[in-house]
């Protein structure tokens, strides 16, 4: 008799990256929005795609294109190189928005391809594999999306090769207003636009603010992580890219968001707050100005939250 091939469905959240100075390596993953991949064993080796579902057609079918494939595809090569495993994709996240939609739909398939093939593998090897999704996805493997998409909360990378990861504190009391303006960009696009050099007065002053988010994390100082939150190197060259952006930070700065910056690559814009009641009027304001810029998209109010996991009940 042949081995049972239940689908397994997984779930992966959300990511803001960046948060201010951490280009490339912070990132936390948000509780609500995410995607959601089931994977079951196949006959045949290899990977396959079966279904693609809330792109409007526009992702890849081709399991050597698209980031969830490209994944479990190596999850197999250096795992399980004579297994096979069809995959379904179900987005629920925006496409280029900042929000990690690329490295989320990777993260979910590993989860549900790992538990689908028993092979139990550790977080930290989940998070590399996923990066080499995000690979395809923009040109380079940076894990600042896919590590805390894995491991949920606030995750510091301070080193990639090889991998290491800092699962650091969030405050309970911290609250993010979330908008995605109805505009895109690319992540090679917003990659594109980034000086090729910096001077170093302003690469000890980023280093400095980064070094006081950690700090601010840990004391849970939302007053501290709010001052910290402060990019000059990479906002500025992007903030162009996204219409809108400059008026509704100022907007929501003098209305007492601890701070405003962009999500990733954007256009995705994130706000800091001590309240969900204040969350809820910066998500007001930020709907207000985008809307005025003419490019009116959708938000919500959110906190940290846990990573990536298996939702579906087991069969077997």
């Amino acid at each position: 008799m042949s081995r049972p091939r239940p689908w397994i469905e997984a779930f992966a959240p959300a990511t803001v990256s960046n948060l201010g100075p951490g280009f490339d390596c912070l990132g936390l993953a948000l509780r609500g929005p995410g995607d959601r991949v089931r994977a079951r064993r196949a006959e045949a080796p290899g990977v396959t795609i079966v279904k693609v579902e809330g792109d409007g057609g526009k992702l890849p079918r081709a399991a050597d294109k698209n980031t969830a494939g490209v994944a479990v595809a190596e999850l197999l090569r250096r795992h399980a190189p004579d297994a096979g495993v069809e995959l379904e994709v179900y987005k629920g996240l925006p496409l280029g928005s900042g929000l990690g939609s690329s490295g989320a739909s990777a993260c979910a398939a590993l989860v549900a391809a790992d538990a689908a093939l028993g092979l139990g593998l550790q977080p930290a090897q989940l998070v590399d594999l996923a990066r080499e999704g995000e690979r395809v996805a923009c040109g380079a493997a940076h894990p600042d999306n896919v590590a805390p998409a894995i491991l949920g909360g606030v995750v510091l990378i301070p080193q990639l090769d090889p991998l290491r990861l800092i699962a650091l504190p969030s405050p309970a009391d911290l609250w993010l207003a979330v908008y995605t303006p109805g505009c895109s960009v690319s992540t090679a696009e917003a990659r594109a636009v980034l000086p090729a050099q910096v001077p170093l007065a302003a690469t000890v002053q980023q280093a400095s603010r980064l070094g006081l988010l950690v700090h601010a994390l840990h004391c849970g100082d939302l007053s501290l992580l709010g001052e910290a939150i402060v990019d000059e190197l990479v906002e500025p060259c992007r903030a162009r890219l996204i219409p809108g952006y400059l008026d509704a930070k100022a907007a929501c700065c003098e209305a007492g968001a601890l701070a405003c910056s962009i999500s990733g690559s954007g256009p995705t814009t994130f706000a800091l707050a001590a309240s969900r009641g204040r969350a809820e009027a910066l998500l007001a304001i930020l709907e207000e100005c985008f809307t005025l810029a003419g490019v009116p998209g959708t938000g919500l109010c959110d906190q940290v939250g846990p990573g990536a996991r298996v939702v579906s009940t087991l069969l077997h």
